[in-house]
């Protein structure tokens, strides 16, 4: 196995981090929320979000409330994960979320490129 499959599958290894990725798979989530959902310390939620972010697992966003305080949401970037074993490997295989932005993203890209 990889240095990067073996990242993720310890990352994913945690009944909390699986929860925090389930969670914002539906919507885009502060610290806090995952906190007060998970009922955990905030510290273990920074913890998984910070690894899960850096494996391109969640995506960091930040946000600033009316009062003009800054914090950070977290959305899952993923849609599926699948685990093969083929020709004595063990992969992991990630399906990337395909939302809007990023159609029009690489659409926009494509466009820039033709010739005139």
């Amino acid at each position: 196995m990889d240095g990067e499959t073996q990242q993720i599958v310890e990352a994913i290894d945690s009944e909390d981090a699986r929860q925090i990725l389930a969670l914002a798979s539906l919507e885009s989530m502060s610290a806090h929320d995952l906190e007060e959902e998970l009922e955990v310390s905030l510290t273990t939620v920074y913890r998984h979000t910070e690894e899960l972010v850096d494996l391109d697992l969640l995506r960091e966003e930040t946000e600033i409330d009316p009062s003009g305080t800054q914090y950070s949401t977290f959305q899952t970037t993923i849609r599926r994960i699948a685990f093969t074993i083929h020709g004595g490997e063990f992969r992991v295989d990630l399906q990337y979320r395909d939302d809007m932005v990023d159609r029009f993203s690489r659409l926009w890209r494509a466009l820039g490129d033709r010739p005139s």
